[in-house]
């Protein structure tokens, strides 16, 4: 069988932002000039805080793929004095790592006037950054920024892998298991709840595991073979599952019972998605001969192949809103590609040596991938609207072998 990768309380006062979507520049042009915005040291009794805080904005701002962000080392007095960029950050933060308080703002240059005047508060200083930056490119692009999320993976040597927590900058790495062997392909059930595949007991299963209490259910172990572990509602996850030497996905409750096959397949059939309103299941399946990807009419019970221009199509993820679909035509070389959830309007973002297994962030613009890219292994956020990407958790850094990863949809 083929080698098969899958790549995780704020206190708002006065968000004095006028959310008109200000769109200085066409950020939709792949050409286009990157925004300029100037992060001015911010004032504190724990300068040590301070630039921690300032790093984090910084980060965050040039992962965006839409700003270049100006390390400016002094603090700002007169606003109207700045000229040379779009905006400026400045203002000041008190507290400690684990009780911050942030009053920021943010100055338009052009316009000649103050956009965002916030104070956040938070027991965490790289949220209250991630929260100021989202809440800037809400102001600048008109939507709401993703860096509040969380990237779960899978990462360690060929025989032994854990799964990990960090922020979506690739920062405050965690590790959340400690076994002593496979765990891979984890997926966010919600804030609180991840599955993943296991080798916990010999054979990959299926489990769920409790982040507030460590409690792990195994969710199906009635097979020599089962993988991924999708939620669909209701407590029910799609699985797949090896029947009848051919594997399938099923639904299967909490209590490790099927309550429904869904598809029907001679081959291989893995990798369920679903969208958003469940009315589709999209999927991999080589039954006609190449890995490919389908669509699921979970109400009509109807199939629909979507792609047939790559050899090899794996690792579908369904965007937030339902309307696209990332995923890696693989082959000499590998292409993160996008189409539209009933096909068509197939575009490459980026293609690269080795990709694989993408997830979208919450606000349909950013895919995490894993890959190699730029002579650089690691998880990359890449973002699909003009292809600008970052090494968010370098491999030769951290690891040596990752096994999959996803990302949060909801805000912390």
């Amino acid at each position: 069988m083929k080698k098969i990768i899958l790549i995780i309380s704020i206190l708002m006062f006065g968000f004095g932002i006028s959310y008109a979507q200000n769109y200085e520049l066409n950020i939709t042009n792949p050409n286009f000039q990157k925004i300029i915005i100037n992060v001015y040291n911010l004032e504190s009794s724990n300068p040590a805080l301070a630039l921690e805080v300032k790093k984090v904005i910084i980060r965050d701002l040039n992962m965006s793929g839409f700003y270049q962000a100006n390390d400016i080392n002094s603090t700002l007095n007169n606003p109207a004095d700045v000229s040379g960029c779009n905006y400026a950050i400045y203002g000041n933060v008190e507290g400690n790592s684990d009780n911050v308080s942030l009053l920021a703002k943010v100055y338009n240059v052009t316009n000649q006037k103050l956009v965002i005047n916030a104070k956040i508060t938070s027991n965490n200083y790289a949220w209250a950054s991630h929260k100021l930056v989202d809440n800037f490119m809400l102001y600048d692009t008109g939507i709401y920024g993703p860096f509040e999320s969380k990237i779960i993976f899978s990462a360690g040597n060929n025989k032994v892998k854990n799964l990990y927590i960090a922020d979506f900058d690739g920062e405050n790495i965690h590790q959340i298991t400690h076994y002593n062997t496979n765990l891979l392909l984890p997926m966010w059930v919600n804030n609180n709840e991840i599955s993943f595949t296991g080798y916990i007991n010999k054979h990959p299963g299926v489990y769920l595991l409790n982040l507030s209490n460590g409690h792990l259910k195994n969710l199906y172990s009635a097979s020599d073979f089962s993988e991924n572990a999708t939620y669909y509602k209701d407590g029910l996850f799609a699985v797949s599952i090896n029947k009848n030497s051919n594997i399938n996905i099923y639904l299967v409750n909490k209590s490790g019972q099927i309550d429904k096959q869904l598809t029907n397949n001679n081959g291989i059939t893995i990798s369920p998605y679903f969208a958003p309103d469940l009315s589709k299941m999209i999927y991999v399946s080589n039954s006609e001969g190449s890995p490919q990807i389908y669509s699921l009419d979970l109400g009509l019970g109807v199939s629909t192949r979507l792609t047939y221009n790559c050899a090899n199509s794996q690792t579908p993820a369904v965007s937030p809103d339902g309307t696209k679909i990332a995923y890696i035509c693989a082959g000499s070389n590998f292409a993160l590609n996008i189409i539209g959830v009933n096909g068509g309007n197939n575009e490459n973002i980026i293609s690269s040596y080795y990709l694989d297994s993408p997830s979208w962030s919450y606000d349909n613009r950013y895919v995490a991938v894993y890959g190699s890219i730029d002579s650089k292994e690691g998880i990359y956020i890449i973002n699909t609207i003009n292809g600008n990407f970052s090494l968010a958790i370098g491999a030769n850094k951290l690891y040596p072998s990752f096994g999959g990863l996803d990302i949060s949809k909801k805000l912390n």
